[in-house]
């Protein structure tokens, strides 16, 4: 007995209740009339007793009455073997319970909570019944309770609240119960009807932790196996929709292990590959992707499901160079790609699969024999010379930018088969066709293509990124074959192109682009060279960006801080002196005044690695910021607000408020030296050193001379004095945790090495007093 029931996922409304007949029946009298053994002769008498009961609650029973309810189910049940009407009669009764159930005041919600829970485990358990009508039934009233929205009535009693429903059959568990009839199954029509309810069911989180804790997920999965071979497209769909609810919902720790095993894996396998040979309506190639679906998401939650050891990898990449790499597999054969969606989307769905796994050896490697990379390179070309049989142009160039994207994150784990698809070439020729002024109409369609709406930047965005991937691997022969491909001036002319953009999507290709050259040029003086004049001046445009666009969210905070770095990488030495000569350091110290802190540090070490050549001193001391600030007063007026974000006690004027912890900040004092720490791991006083500017504020000042200072105000004078020691404060700071490392080793210093400690003590405090005295 199959039902194409529904359940209704509507939302509340307001309905007339349904006129409720005037029938002198009640709950009390039907039991005693189902159990009085004089009254089993009479069973038409307990079917009509059963309809009036049905009619006189035709909108539902009340929560009061749920123990009479079942107690009729009971009797009913031991009547079964006497009449089929029995069976039909318990139909209707279960059929009414599917209805919400009423209340006569507003606290019964509360009070029958435990009471609807525990019927609802009695009432599920009827489904172990050997009668499919009965089963399905049940199904039907747990999926009526569980979706339906309860009505709302004009006047009169009130149904119970929709989320009492739910959370009832969540606190049974009644999913077990189901889980466990499903197992044992016979009857296709009712393991349908249960399979449907628990699509619904494993939309919770707890249902699906409940299925888990049952082998139903492979019956289900074998079952789906078995369904192919009968072209039963709606079991395939349900289980499908059941196993990726329970994936996506289930317990994180728990889904793997029920998804891991290899029979799970083969019946998703099994059923790919009957669609792959065989899909030709437009359902079965929807079925198709909706397994390419389910497995792209199992592989997401369980990275060691047995893919490779199953061969589903290798059917995997066939699918995914179809249209590119011939093939002889028997699998492949009849199989091929059309430009019509479903084709499409499988396309995609295979290719963002295996990029998901090719961080495992072995699979990448079945990857590569299988052509993925030749596959992948394919669409790296020029788009004006594409004429494509197999895509239309928007498809095709989605595919282009899925392609790239995929090549970011392949391209440097397989170098070799990189090289040998020439992938530099490739990449250059994309990139110079990208930064060409002739029209293109780019369609921007997806993720990937957003930004690129009637242009080109998707693809020189996703090109540029390709690129930063292959030389971040620091390959050298690599980089030098993309430099001896012009690499350097293609991408000087993509800086040139976009250096007065504000668009977010140019924004981030300048920043990618300064971070290649940074990479490429950081280690060659040639490369340096060929950064030249062009790259210098652009770097500085960049540099002398608007401060008020540094916090728009655009992208304004990555391009500096990639200039940033590329001065470092592409400037120091070989171009420092047309860097000087074009006003660098002052273009440095106006952005050190305005960039946000979380920049000042790196800002502060390149402009301290400028200085480093004595011709960048001059240029520190005539420099002149808002209100004429000096160089100096900027360095010292950093130094408090760096004291100030670390909570180092100071007064109102900036003097030690403890000098015996003259430099320590809140965090430092709060934390403990370490025990048997090794000879290696830095301590807090080291650390501090890089975590913050305070010691490349010193070395600035001790390079410009601290006593060639120009004037400067009182409390400035006080935090100079504190600048001044700094590095003697800092000394005193590691002999201290020196002492604590030994106190608490249990390590006793011989007689002179106490001694030197005692001394070094005393030096410290004196030094700290004697430089608070010069101000109190």
């Amino acid at each position: 007995m199959a039902s194409n029931m529904q359940y209704d996922m509507g939302t509340q409304s307001f309905i007339e209740r349904q006129p409720q007949p005037k029938i002198d029946m009640t709950l009390e009298k039907i039991i005693n009339l189902l159990v009085d053994p004089h009254s089993k002769s009479i069973k038409e008498r307990h079917f009509k007793a059963v309809k009036k009961i049905c009619e006189k609650f035709c909108n539902g029973f009340y929560l009061k009455d749920l123990g009479l309810v079942f107690t009729i189910l009971e009797a009913l049940t031991q009547h079964l073997s006497e009449d089929e009407g029995y069976v039909s009669a318990l139909v209707q009764m279960i059929m009414l319970c599917g209805k919400s159930f009423l209340k006569e005041k507003a606290s019964d919600d509360t009070v029958y909570d435990k009471n609807l829970t525990d019927f609802l485990v009695e009432l599920v358990g009827l489904v172990r019944l050997k009668l499919p009508m009965v089963q399905i039934a049940v199904t039907h009233c747990i999926g009526s309770l569980y979706c339906t929205p309860v009505p709302v009535y004009a006047e009169g009693p009130q149904a119970c609240k929709h989320e009492l429903n739910i959370k009832a059959i969540e606190d049974s568990n009644v999913v077990k119960i189901f889980a466990v009839e499903l197992r044992k199954m016979e009857d296709d029509a009712v393991y349908q009807e249960i399979l449907h309810l628990l699509l619904f069911l494993s939309l919770s989180s707890s249902n699906c932790d409940s299925l888990l804790d049952r082998d139903v997920i492979d019956v289900i999965a074998k079952n789906m196996a078995a369904a192919c071979e009968r072209n039963d497209s709606k079991l395939l769909q349900l289980s499908i929709e059941v196993l990726w609810n329970v994936i996506e919902y289930g317990n994180p720790e728990k889904v793997p292990d029920r998804f891991e095993t290899t029979t799970c894996i083969k019946s998703l396998y099994s059923t790919f590959c009957h669609f792959v040979r065989r899909a030709k309506t437009k359902q079965d190639l929807q079925l198709r992707n909706d397994v390419m679906s389910v497995t792209q998401v199992l592989v997401s939650h369980c990275p060691k499901a047995p893919l490779l050891e199953c061969g589903f990898i290798k059917i995997l990449a066939l699918v995914a160079t179809n249209s590119e790499v011939p093939t002889d597999n028997e699998l492949m054969r009849g199989f091929s790609m059309k430009p019509q969606n479903d084709d499409f989307e499988l396309k995609k769905l295979v290719w963002s699969t295996l990029i998901g796994l090719c961080d495992n050896d072995a699979m990448r490697q079945v990857m590569i024999d299988e052509g993925l990379i030749t596959a992948l390179f394919d669409y790296v070309k020029p788009n004006d010379s594409v004429c494509s049989v197999e895509w239309t142009s928007a498809q095709y160039e989605e595919l282009q930018l899925q392609a790239l994207s995929s090549l970011e994150t392949l391209s440097p784990l397989c170098l070799e088969e990189y090289m040998r698809s020439h992938g530099n070439t490739r990449l250059i020729m994309l990139l110079e066709w990208a930064c060409n002024k002739c029209d293109f109409g780019g369609h921007g369609n997806s993720f990937f293509g957003e930004g690129g709406y009637q242009t080109r930047r998707a693809q020189l965005r996703y090109t540029v990124r390709v690129l930063l991937a292959v030389v971040r691997t620091g390959n050298e022969n690599v980089i030098q074959d993309l430099c001896d491909q012009g690499l350097i001036d293609s991408l000087i002319v993509v800086l040139k192109k976009y250096k007065d953009s504000d668009v977010p999507i140019e924004l981030g290709i300048l920043s990618n682009t300064l971070l290649i050259l940074s990479v490429v040029c950081e280690t060659d003086s040639h490369r340096k060279e060929m950064f030249g004049d062009e790259g210098v001046d652009l770097l500085l445009t960049f540099l002398k960006a608007d401060s008020d666009k540094f916090s728009t969210g655009l992208g304004y905070h990555k391009l500096l801080l990639s200039a940033v770095n590329a001065i470092w990488c592409c400037v120091s030495f070989m171009n420092q002196d047309l860097f000087l000569e074009r006003g660098g350091v002052p273009t440095l110290l106006d952005l050190l005044e305005k960039c946000p802190p979380s920049m000042q540090n790196l800002v502060l070490g390149a402009l301290l690695d400028l200085t480093e050549d004595p011709r960048a001193l001059p240029h520190v001391v005539t420099w002149r910021g808002k209100a004429q600030k000096t160089a100096v007063s900027l360095l010292i007026e950093l130094w408090r607000l760096e004291e100030q974000a670390m909570g180092v006690k100071r007064d109102a004027n900036n003097i030690m408020l403890d000098t015996a912890t003259p430099l320590q900040g809140i965090e430092q004092q709060l934390s403990e030296v370490s025990a048997h720490a090794l000879s290696s791991t830095p301590t807090l006083a080291i650390l501090d050193v890089a975590d913050n500017m305070r010691a490349k504020i010193y070395a600035m000042l001790y390079r410009i001379g601290f006593d060639k200072l120009p004037p400067i105000s009182t409390k400035d004078q006080i935090t100079l004095t504190l600048i001044e020691n700094y590095l003697d404060f800092k000394v005193g700071e590691v002999w201290e945790e020196i002492i604590a490392e030994l106190m608490m080793d249990n390590v006793t210093p011989i007689k002179s090495d106490r001694e030197a400690l005692k001394s070094i003590k005393t030096i410290i405090a004196a030094k700290s007093e004697a430089v608070n005295a010069i101000w109190c």
